[in-house]
C-alpha cells in the first residue's frame, strides 16, 4: 500500500495549511494535494509560538488552553447548579416561614402563595475572555485541542494528533478539517474502514458550508479523499 508523507507548510491567523503528498511505485513524481483550513482567531502565548512555528511550546500552551477552558465549563455548571439550588432553598424557605392568608367569603377560602425567588441568570459569556497576547485562552475546548493536534502533527507525533483531532471532532461537531487529517491519518495507519468513516463524517459537514472559502476548502477535501480511498 502506498505510504503517506504528512507535511504542515502554512498557517495564517485564521488557520492552518497541510500538504499531504502520496508516493508510488509506479508514479514518476509525487501528487501534491493543499488544504487551508480556517479556525477561530485566537491570539494568545498559544496561537503566538504556532505562528512562529514554536510547535512545542504551541503543543504544551494548547494544552494549557484546553484544560482552562475545562474548568471554565465545570465552574459554569457549578455556578448554574449552585443558583438552582439557592433558588429551590429561598422557595422552600419562603413557604416555611409564610402563614397563608386565606381571602373570600365564609362559603370558601382560598389562600394566596408567596411568590418564587428569582433564579439568577447565566451565559456563555461569563467564563469567556477577551483575546490577548499574553492571556490565556479558557474557551472553545474543542479548537484548542485540534490545534494542539495541528501541533502535534508538526511535530511528527501522529498518535498523539490522531488522539487530539478525535477529542476535538468529538467536542466541536463543524470541524471539517480535523475529520480530513483523521482520514488521512487512518488511511497512513493502513485501516481503510476507518478513514472511510471520517470520509463520510466529511461529507455530511458539506451541507453547512454552502458559501464562502470553507466550502471551497470541503469540497477539496472530499474531491481529495475520494481518490484516495477510492
Amino acid at each position: 500500500m502506498r505510504n503517506i508523507c504528512l507535511m504542515i507548510i502554512a498557517f495564517s491567523s485564521l488557520g492552518a495549511g497541510i500538504t499531504w503528498a502520496q508516493d508510488g511505485a509506479s508514479q514518476d513524481k509525487s501528487s501534491v494535494d493543499e488544504i487551508i483550513s480556517r479556525g477561530s482567531i485566537q491570539t494568545d502565548p498559544a496561537m503566538s509560538a504556532f505562528r512562529a512555528g514554536d510547535y512545542a511550546t504551541a503543543e504544551i500552551e494548547f494544552e494549557k488552553n484546553a484544560f482552562c477552558a475545562l474548568r471554565a465549563e465545570r465552574n459554569f455548571v457549578s455556578g448554574i447548579e449552585t443558583a438552582r439550588d439557592s433558588s429551590i432553598t429561598s422557595n422552600l424557605t419562603a413557604d416555611a416561614v409564610s402563614v397563608p392568608q386565606p381571602v373570600g367569603g365564609l362559603g370558601g377560602a382560598s389562600v394566596v402563595e408567596a411568590a418564587p425567588a428569582p433564579t439568577a441568570q447565566f451565559n456563555s459569556s461569563s467564563f469567556k475572555n477577551k483575546d490577548s497576547e499574553t492571556k490565556r485562552t479558557c474557551d472553545d475546548r474543542g479548537f484548542q485541542l485540534y490545534m494542539m493536534g495541528l501541533s502535534q502533527l508538526k511535530l511528527g507525533k501522529t498518535k498523539a494528533a490522531k488522539k487530539s483531532l478525535q477529542r476535538a471532532a468529538n467536542m466541536r461537531k463543524n470541524l471539517y478539517d480535523a475529520h480530513f487529517r483523521l482520514s488521512l491519518l487512518e488511511y497512513q495507519d493502513g485501516d481503510i474502514e476507518k478513514a472511510k468513516k471520517q470520509f463520510k463524517k466529511l461529507q455530511k459537514l458539506e451541507s453547512s458550508y454552502k458559501f464562502g472559502e470553507a466550502n471551497k476548502e470541503i469540497k477539496a477535501q472530499i474531491v481529495f479523499l475520494k481518490k484516495l480511498l477510492g
